[in-house]
């Protein structure tokens, strides 16, 4: 008797199951899902869907990776400062170009690649007086020199290389300009240990980062002249202290209680500089129509 159950419940099993078995290619080819016996290839998770980024972070993480503690020493994958070091450099271009020209594009390309190696420089310099201080910050902890990644003399070799070719650069310039440039390694170096002694360390930096809003006029004039470029350099070192203070967590319409919109706001700077330069060209362009339309009035 128990046999005999034994054997109908297994008949029923295999019924059920085969039941399900029939179903399921009907229920998967209408999801669109293989059919049995198809073989598929099946992409890893991370791969689907992976959206193709070239921003500064994602060029720097698929660099080789004994290259990346270096590139992320200079901040490369966040190029926000490079471009606040550059942008007072454009304007002081900008406004040493001849009426109604474009600024010169040598020039503007220099400046751009001096400002990626004094960054870098300055960001350098700055990790390896922080080094201990650093290691104790959650923010900071994971810094090259900080997590161990670079020690203290690969550090060195590395600064000593990129002020070697920032030299080279600045050697590209006239005489003035050189000795110009040469003055502010002085800030460069020092700046970074303004936040240990004065409760005002983004003016050492607004001093520090606005030193090409002299050299860019001097680069094309050959000297600078006080009423342009001291208006200009003071002007830039308020700017400074307004978007440091933003980085440092202060100003109306913050939420000091959210990075996400400390940095949305600092990073938006590089918006505002970027409108002064435009606005600077197109200035300097109008000039000459107005000295045609004056000409012609003559």
């Amino acid at each position: 008797m128990l046999g005999l159950l034994g054997a109908r419940l297994s008949l029923g099993l295999r019924a059920s199951a085969w039941g399900r078995v029939r179903c399921f290619p009907v229920l998967t080819r209408a999801a669109g899902a293989p059919q049995v016996g198809e073989r598929t290839a099946s992409a890893p998770p991370e791969a689907r869907g992976r959206p193709l980024s070239l921003s500064a972070a994602a060029v720097v993480s698929s660099a080789p990776r004994p290259l990346q503690p270096y590139l992320r020493l200079m901040r490369l994958d966040k190029p926000i400062g490079t471009w606040l070091l550059y942008l007072p450099c454009t304007w002081s271009i900008g406004l040493a170009a001849e009426p109604g020209c474009f600024p010169d594009w040598y020039m503007l390309s220099l400046f751009g690649t001096g400002a990626i190696l004094m960054r870098g420089a300055g960001c350098t310099i700055n990790d390896m007086w922080d080094r201990d201080y650093d290691k104790k910050v959650t923010r900071t902890a994971n810094r090259p020199i900080a997590a161990g990644d670079i020690s203290t003399v690969q550090s060195f070799v590395f600064l000593g290389g990129q002020l070697s070719l920032a030299l080279g650069v600045l050697l590209c310039l006239n005489y003035y300009s050189i000795a110009l440039g040469a003055a502010s390694l002085l800030l460069v170096i020092t700046y970074p240990l303004m936040k240990r002694i004065t409760y005002w360390p983004q003016l050492a930096l607004g001093l520090t980062f606005n030193w090409g809003a002299l050299l860019g006029w001097s680069a094309i004039k050959g000297s600078c002249d006080p009423s342009v470029c001291l208006p200009l350099y003071f002007s830039g070192v308020m700017w400074t202290l307004i978007y440091d203070t933003i980085y440092a967590h202060q100003i109306y319409t913050l939420d000091i209680h959210s990075p996400a919109d400390c940095w949305h706001k600092f990073v938006s700077n590089r918006t505002v500089g970027m409108i002064l330069f435009l606005g600077i060209i197109l200035g300097n362009l109008w000039k000459e129509k107005k000295t045609d339309q004056i000409n012609k009035q003559r």
